[in-house]
């Protein structure tokens, strides 16, 4: 009359057979006041929940006290590096290399428009005048001119002897 279902392994005199019904309801609480058993081990990690809304920034707290003043560090050296001109419209950059505490710093500035012409100065006092250069070659002998009018007549001259 042992079968399956029967649990004669509980104890080796047991030698009745039952069936196992289906789990009862849990029932009530007992009294409070009893003494506390020790904690059960931590339980695996679930998974996170979703992230909540942002609740309202706190008050803020006191002022702490002054920390240790620090070790005095080493005084940088800037260098100025390469200084470009930049196409006109372009954005004027910056760049900082080299480590501490020697840096270089390099500058690219764009170029900015040409400005409106600038008013005259005064003319300036007349310089000393040059050393004179040598003689050019000569031109071609330019055309015969227009006949000019007949001058006075001049005094008469002496008589000449008759012979």
């Amino acid at each position: 009359m042992f079968g399956e279902s029967c649990n004669n392994n509980a104890h080796p005199r047991c030698r009745f057979c039952y069936v196992q019904g289906p789990t009862g309801p849990t029932g009530p609480t007992g009294p409070a006041g009893g003494p506390t058993g020790s904690t059960g081990p931590t339980g695996p990690t679930g998974p996170t929940g979703a992230t909540g809304m942002t609740g309202p920034t706190g008050p803020t707290g006191p002022t702490g006290s002054t920390g240790a003043t620090g070790m005095t560090g080493a005084t940088p050296s800037l260098t100025i590096g390469t200084v470009t001109t930049g196409a006109p419209g372009s954005t004027a950059t910056a760049s900082i290399t080299g480590t501490a505490p020697n840096f270089i710093l390099s500058l690219s500035i764009p170029q900015g428009p040409t400005g409106p012409t600038g008013v005259s100065g005064p003319t300036g006092a007349t310089g000393m005048t040059g050393p004179t250069g040598p003689t050019g070659v000569s031109g071609p002998t330019g055309a015969t001119g227009v006949t000019g009018p007949t001058g006075p007549t001049g005094p008469t001259g002496p008589t000449g002897a008759i012979d």
